[in-house]
């Protein structure tokens, strides 16, 4: 990986997600995961243990690997090994997002969203 330098000029974000990355020049290996359970109820009583992750499969799944790429040729020339970024404003990094302002040889991420709502049906 070449030595380049990441310059900013403003960068603002107002929440970052304790599962998100932001990394401002070049890295490695990028390694993010976001299990989430979410429940809305009617009325709104949850009791500590009523729902464990181990009850849906979807947390156990092994992580899906993409087909590895075909072997290709490129060529690079970098004239200024400066990345310059003059504005970035984002609102918020949740569920294993990344910005990035470099490069990456790896990265993997991997979130996974689980849905439950018992509502009350509104009476005809």
């Amino acid at each position: 990986m070449s030595g380049r330098t990441s310059k900013v000029e403003s960068l603002t974000i107002i929440s970052i997600d304790q599962t998100s990355v932001l990394e401002i020049g070049d890295s490695r290996t990028v390694e993010a995961a976001s299990y989430v359970l979410a429940v809305q109820r009617e009325p709104a009583i949850y009791y500590q243990h009523e729902f464990p992750f181990a009850a849906y499969p979807l947390f156990s799944l092994p992580r899906p690997l993409p087909e590895p790429p075909e072997p290709f040729d490129i060529t690079t020339c970098q004239e200024d090994n400066t990345i310059r970024v003059h504005r970035i404003s984002a609102s918020i990094l949740a569920a294993s997002a990344v910005l990035q302002i470099g490069s990456n040889d790896c990265l993997t991420l991997d979130t996974r969203v689980k849905n439950i709502r018992h509502l009350l049906r509104e009476k005809p």
